[in-house]
């Protein structure tokens, strides 16, 4: 059984945010939330990010930028980062998630996502927001552009040759020279290609937020309702997760309101034996992986549900072996992405 927690939001509860107060921007908070699902075993975190104002009283930090300072106190939980597409640049992009996973040694993972809202948009001028078609099609290519900065580098263009003083072989590098309908990018990448290959690509569970689709993407966060509906188009190559909101008793504010809408991830709410026994009923369906835990009040939730839930799941479904300097990819049972191949030019004769 895959887990994973989110450790950005404070809360879907409407009483969550109290008792987290100031610290939730401190630069140790989300250290520490990611060092305790590290300790307990847990397979990655996830951090969101929005270009709009939060519910969180102190604002929300980059994601990329926030997990890259946790990714030296940590050693094997993967760290996945929102990423908005809209109005960045591949480029830019495409550099800060290699970075995170040379950092991090190979645990770095991304969401995509489209802003959707005209508040992030009244951040970057007075034109409102295009169509979410036009919005999507930006972001798929957006995303394609950056998987092709990442092979601009054969994996072994860095050769370190003293002998001959060459750090880098040109040869297995090379511009992309992408002409697109929303980019024109010419490459190559100014960091190498990154531990991974490429850095595990997450969708959903939001359709109107989330640019890539499942058949694309290596972990689907989806629904439960809608878990059998999904593996039947992707198959078994992708990793699928349940979006669970949980609540554990005598933790936190009282219990959290009825779920309204369709749109809805499962909520479960009660003691960490309840919590353990009704996760894995779900699991023992058959059409989810594994669970991306979202808990209804932060910080203490994420100790209490590693404490008291985790241990009771595994001791039916244990974790896979997560050892320090194993990749994200490895942990999710991913096959690795293959090296760039390219024609190698041949090397310009010194004199």
């Amino acid at each position: 059984m895959l887990l994973g927690v989110a450790i950005g939001s404070v809360g879907r509860h409407p009483d969550a945010w109290r008792p987290a107060r100031s610290d939730l921007m401190d630069a140790g908070h989300y250290r520490r939330l990611a060092l305790v699902a590290e300790r307990g075993g847990l397979d990655f975190v996830t951090l969101d990010d929005s270009l709009a104002l939060t519910a969180a009283p102190d604002g929300q930090p980059d994601a990329v930028t926030a997990l890259a300072a946790i990714a030296p106190a940590t050693h094997t939980i993967g760290l996945v980062a929102t990423v908005t597409t809209t109005y960045a640049e591949p480029f830019q992009v495409a550099r800060a998630l290699a970075t995170l996973d040379h950092i991090s040694h190979g645990r770095a993972g991304w969401r995509p996502r489209v802003a959707t809202s005209a508040a992030e948009a009244a951040h970057f001028g007075p034109e409102p927001l295009p169509e979410i078609s036009r919005l999507r099609s930006e972001a798929a290519e957006f995303t394609e552009v950056v998987t092709a900065l990442w092979d601009s580098w054969q994996d072994d263009a860095v050769i370190r040759d003293t002998a001959s003083g060459r750090f880098l072989d040109h040869a297995r590098i090379r511009h992309i020279d992408h002409v697109g309908q929303h980019f024109r990018i010419k490459g190559p990448a100014v960091v190498p290609r990154p531990p991974q290959g490429h850095p595990v690509l997450a969708s959903g569970p939001d359709p109107d937020s989330s640019p890539v689709s499942a058949h694309s993407a290596d972990l689907v966060f989806t629904e439960v309702r809608k878990a059998q509906q999904v593996r039947a188009r992707v198959g078994t190559g992708v990793r699928i997760l349940g979006e669970v909101e949980i609540f554990l008793d005598d933790h936190g504010p009282g219990r959290p309101p009825e779920q309204q809408g369709a749109a809805q991830p499962l909520r479960v709410a009660g003691s960490a034996a309840e919590l353990a026994a009704r996760l894995d009923a779900v699991y023992a369906c058959g059409v989810v992986d594994g669970f991306h835990v979202r808990l209804a009040a932060l910080p203490g939730a994420v100790e209490h549900f590693v404490d008291e839930v985790v241990p009771l799941l595994r001791q039916r479904h244990p974790a896979r072996s997560g050892t320090p300097g194993g990749s994200l990819r490895e942990r999710l049972g991913l096959p690795a992405r293959a090296s760039s191949v390219f024609p190698l030019r041949k090397a310009t004769p010194s004199r």
